[in-house]
């Protein structure tokens, strides 16, 4: 993962740490798990593509479609386990997913444009 990503994730981790402590509801630790899961999807599938780029098109296209079904167990597990054992964190943890999708998309974007326009800063 590249710097920006990782001050993503713990700004995000944070402030719903934050959000656990002034509101005192438990179900948001569902939202932390989501959001870890979210955040995890996207790096993986940017990490996936990256590397599916460099084959030619059919290793390329067998290797993402593996990867889909990875990804896709992975969450189902992770969606199945909270519903069994929390399923007061179930709507916490679809919003977790999709804030860590969307907002480690951006990074990952912002990151990707910078890097073509070769504007590096430091």
């Amino acid at each position: 993962m590249i710097k920006s990503s990782f001050i993503a994730l713990w700004s995000g981790t944070a402030f719903i740490l934050l959000g656990i402590a002034l509101t005192g509801h438990p179900n948001f630790y569902g939202g932390l798990i989501g959001y870890w899961v979210g955040f995890g999807y996207t790096e993986w599938i940017h990490h996936d593509t990256l590397a599916s780029s460099e084959l030619d098109i059919r290793s390329a296209i067998i290797r993402m479609r593996r990867s889909l079904i990875s990804r896709l167990g992975m969450v189902t597990v992770v969606v199945a386990a909270v519903a069994r054992f929390r399923d007061s964190w179930l709507f916490s943890l679809a919003t977790g997913i999709a804030v860590g999708v969307i907002v480690s998309f951006i990074t990952v974007a912002i990151h990707r444009i910078h890097g073509e326009r070769g504007d590096k800063k430091k």
